[in-house]
């Protein structure tokens, strides 16, 4: 999508946020993490966000950030969407779906994909994982949930599936938890034994047996980080976070791993990528697949694929004083340039950070943040490596 440089379209490119649009936003009743009671226990200072109350933070979002670099902490992400599908044809109905072949993903790993608007306008990023023949696991994000289950719903509908491949909703009655950190591995060992953390290798998922329950372990992080996902029982989830926490891994909350996903590059849909974001202004047009395949916007996305985007996905490092928002306004030679779509407080790089669409060849702007525009630089994602 190449997108003309008029006033006009630089207003519809990147969301106008501004301040009011989230000082009164509509109060609804969120629905409740499983283990909530557990997390009162830990002094959590919970949040509504994304329709869920979440733990924001436990003993402070700098400390949790710091734990999540040099030790190893536990994330709830129960508020992420997740559903099998399961059955002969299962694979095809997902590949009608996702911009990103879910035939290429081998029994037993897992893989990040695309999955878009028909206009080409990303959806969602979720994470696919395969866990043996025509079995699938969806984690979505978390505002994708419903969106994704319809789709896959009409596909099966569409083609009279309905004996041959079946859906099931998980996001209720399971947990999901996210251990990151570079001892994440040393410590999960006395958690879920010795043996267990060495034996699932980066980008792979297991079934096991834990607790008397089967459960779900994968090697992946959204942080840059050695860490692990584990799909549980909410019984068991119980279980495994008081030993967690006895371990001597760090509870943190949303705040925290929004900070570290962003020092990481890991965009997040459609939070991150508002409209018109398509892969190719994303930087992850990699993960599209055309070869011989229709899904939702492929005319679109391989009409474009050779063009040059407008903008790109670009991180934004504050070298001044301030803490930066979502919806801070972005500005070159006093030119209104566009909005971060999402910042926050980086303990690793002492600053602020954020991240926004912006013309390639820029180096140089400045936030407006309290009234006064503070000099930014311009980087290439990651902020973070993790070499």
């Amino acid at each position: 999508m190449v997108l003309n440089k008029n006033n006009d379209q630089l207003k519809n490119w990147i969301p106008l946020l501004k301040k009011e649009d989230f000082s009164e936003e509509e109060i609804v009743q969120t629905n409740r993490l499983a283990l909530a009671h557990v997390y009162m226990k830990h002094q959590w200072h919970p949040a509504p966000v994304h329709n869920f109350t979440v733990p924001l933070w436990f003993q402070g979002v700098y400390d949790e950030q710091r734990a999540a670099r040099q030790q190893a902490v536990i994330f709830d992400r129960s508020h992420l969407g997740r559903f099998y599908v399961v059955g002969e044809k299962s694979a095809e109905v997902l590949d009608s779906i996702f911009a990103t072949s879910v035939k290429d993903i081998p029994e037993g790993q897992l893989k990040r994909v695309l999955v878009c608007h028909p206009n080409g306008v990303l959806l969602d990023i979720p994470t696919v994982f395969h866990l043996s023949y025509g079995r699938w696991l969806v984690v979505s994000g978390p505002k994708t949930q419903s969106h994704l289950l319809g789709m896959v719903g009409e596909i099966v509908d569409q083609r009279a599936l309905e004996k041959d491949v079946i859906i099931s909703d998980r996001i209720s009655d399971s947990v999901l938890f996210s251990v990151q950190g570079p001892e994440s591995e040393k410590l999960l060992e006395g958690v879920v034994g010795i043996t267990i953390p060495k034996a699932v290798p980066r980008d792979e998922v297991h079934e096991i047996l834990l607790g008397g329950y089967r459960a779900l372990i994968a090697r992946t992080s959204q942080i840059n980080e050695d860490g692990y996902w584990f799909l549980l029982s909410p019984e068991v989830g119980e279980h495994f976070f008081d030993n967690a926490v006895t371990m001597g891994i760090i509870p943190a909350g949303l705040a925290a791993h929004d900070a570290l996903r962003i020092e990481a590059g890991f965009l997040e849909a459609p939070y991150e990528t508002p409209a018109p974001v398509t892969p190719l202004e994303a930087d992850l047009q990699k993960l599209v697949n055309f070869h011989e395949r229709d899904f939702p916007g492929v005319d679109v996305l391989l009409n474009a694929q050779n063009d040059t985007p407008e903008r790109l996905i670009r991180g934004i490092k504050v070298l001044g004083q301030g803490v930066a928002h979502r919806g801070d306004r972005i500005f070159s030679e006093n030119n209104n340039i566009g909005a971060l779509v999402n910042a926050a407080y980086s303990a690793q790089l002492n600053a602020s950070i954020g991240l926004a669409y912006l013309q390639p060849n820029l180096r140089k702007v400045s936030v407006q943040i309290s009234d006064q525009q503070i000099d930014a630089e311009v980087i290439g994602l990651p902020f973070y490596k993790n070499d």
